[in-house]
């Protein structure tokens, strides 16, 4: 699967699902999920008998079209068959269902306020963002943590959106922050960014006193000495002082 070749079309995907009276959700037409691997290393889905995903992934059909879900929620589903897939380098699970099988065991999640930590110690402060998830789509990462897990951490979207901004790159030079190098809504859909980690010496801190003193020495010293700072910033003042 070619995933450039993808178009996001969330109502094709709605109209392969179907809710039932009990709350189970099948599959009208066959229909796929993604997920990274890393996922099941991470406290983000387990992978067995009964296999349970965090709801944060992408559905196809038809191998041509997708949607995504930013549910933080865990929510057990019943693959036809799951295999481990390559895209882009990086190993993922697809998980396929056919027509008439369960997706979903039953649309009533169970509230886990620690997962809310877990997608944000993955996907944000490590950097590691799933292909499907554009810029946007982690500006609105967290609008369903009170509801699914009773975390009010998406409740001020400027702080959520905030951190986006500073982990989105340039991808041509990632000391460069990507909201620079587009100009409209747009340039979104044109263009994907690169993603550092929040706690990346190398490319997160923007002074050379946090180079140096905010993690390993000599990894600091590199980067001061790459990217130099063009001013002194505020707390380089008063630390000084």
């Amino acid at each position: 699967m070619e995933i450039k070749d993808l178009i996001r079309d969330p109502a094709k995907i709605h109209a392969c699902l179907q809710e039932l009276p009990n709350g189970k959700l099948i599959a009208v037409k066959p229909v796929k999920i993604y997920i990274p691997v890393r996922f099941s290393e991470r406290g983000l889905a387990e992978i067995g008998v009964d296999t349970y995903i965090c709801g944060i992934y992408a559905m196809t059909c038809e191998d041509k079209y997708y949607a995504v879900s930013t549910v933080n929620a865990s929510i057990r589903i019943q693959p036809s068959s799951t295999i481990r897939v390559k895209i882009d380098g990086v190993e993922y699970f697809e998980f396929s269902f056919d027509a008439g099988g369960i997706v979903m065991q039953s649309t009533n999640l169970v509230k886990i306020d620690v997962l809310v930590y877990k997608i944000y110690d993955e996907i944000i402060s490590k950097g590691r963002v799933p292909w499907y998830l554009s810029y946007d789509d982690l500006g609105k990462i967290f609008d369903t943590a009170y509801y699914h897990a009773g975390a009010r951490i998406g409740e001020d979207a400027a702080v959520t959106e905030f951190i986006i901004s500073v982990i989105a790159r340039n991808p041509k030079d990632r000391t460069e922050y990507f909201r620079t190098c587009v100009d409209t809504v747009e340039d979104l859909a044109k263009v994907k960014p690169a993603f550092i980690a929040l706690k990346s010496v190398t490319y997160a801190a923007t002074n050379t006193t946090n180079k140096l003193a905010g993690s390993y020495y000599s990894v600091g010293v590199v980067s001061a000495l790459v990217s130099p700072s063009t001013r002194v910033e505020r707390i380089e003042n008063l630390l000084r002082n």
